[in-house]
């Protein structure tokens, strides 16, 4: 599968390729990362080997079978993948954006409409919008040179997690950064670039969900107001035994589209991560 991916980044279309597909290639060195303390411990450095362990399972080579190890790692190594999607969840602004979108169907009270896949589709596909010029300095930076065999594998590695680590840093609140630094027991950074990735994900992940609340909260507020409208006029009319969703939702559906709400909310969204 390695060598697969591989054979397709070293394509013509490199420049041009998807940026999902770079997201992939993003979550596997990302995956590396994460797991290099464990390989670090299991792997012996041989004399004459690499000097630095990331670099004892080259991945833009096919994969032998002694670079695989026991069983057991290979095991573990093949669970670790499946930290690929949480890694693409929790690393990017698809959080911000799904939390968004479900608060506004439940404003709406359209129940299931969109459905679940659409509102997915919607966050992924905004998610690679906004996270292109990201991934786009990491291909700059860190898989083209690599790819040309011009850094080794472990300096592609900090270069890819660098653009991805200044992102997030941006959007978290330092209140939840300086906490989870405390919490770490480790010494007070001196540039944001030195705060390690285990600390920047989990903070970021409070700060983003804060976020999306708060984004959720005033979208609220316009259908609140069409919900109590509706409820005061039944009740003035004397008709208490008619709900007033039934009523409200045809009113909060016209609004919202005669005010053009899906691209203002998705417009709202991007803008967020622009500013």
């Amino acid at each position: 599968m390695l060598s697969q991916i591989t054979s397709v980044l070293r394509s013509p279309l490199r420049g041009k390729a998807t940026p999902l597909l770079w997201a992939v290639a993003i979550l596997l060195l990302l995956v590396v990362v994460g797991t290099a303390p464990a390989w670090s411990q299991q792997l012996p450095v041989a004399p004459g080997g690499p000097a630095n362990l990331m670099d004892a399972v080259d991945l833009r080579q096919p994969m032998k079978m002694q670079e695989l190890g026991t069983p057991l790692q290979l095991i573990v190594f093949m669970g670790m993948l499946t930290i690929l999607p949480f890694l693409f969840i929790m690393t990017t602004s698809f959080i911000r954006t799904i939390i968004v979108l479900s608060f506004l169907r439940t404003a709406m009270g359209t129940q299931q409409v969109p459905p679940n896949q659409v509102v997915m589709g919607i966050a992924l596909f905004l998610t690679l919008y906004t996270m292109s010029p990201v991934w786009d300095k990491i291909n700059t930076e860190a898989i083209v040179p690599y790819l040309d065999n011009k850094i080794s594998q472990s300096v592609a590695l900090e270069r890819a997690t660098t653009p991805l680590k200044t992102f997030m840093l941006k959007h978290t609140s330092q209140q939840e950064l300086g906490f989870f630094i405390r919490l770490s027991n480790q010494p007070k950074p001196r540039r944001p670039s030195d705060v390690p990735l285990h600390v920047v994900i989990p903070a970021y992940m409070v700060s983003e969900l804060t976020t999306g609340f708060k984004m959720g909260f005033v979208l609220f507020l316009p259908f609140l107001i069409i919900d109590l409208v509706v409820a005061n006029t039944l009740l003035a009319l004397g008709m208490m035994m008619l709900s007033p969703v039934t009523i409200s939702l045809p009113f909060k559906i016209l609004v919202f589209t005669l005010a053009d709400g899906w691209f203002l909310v998705l417009q709202a969204i991007v803008q967020s991560f622009r500013i």
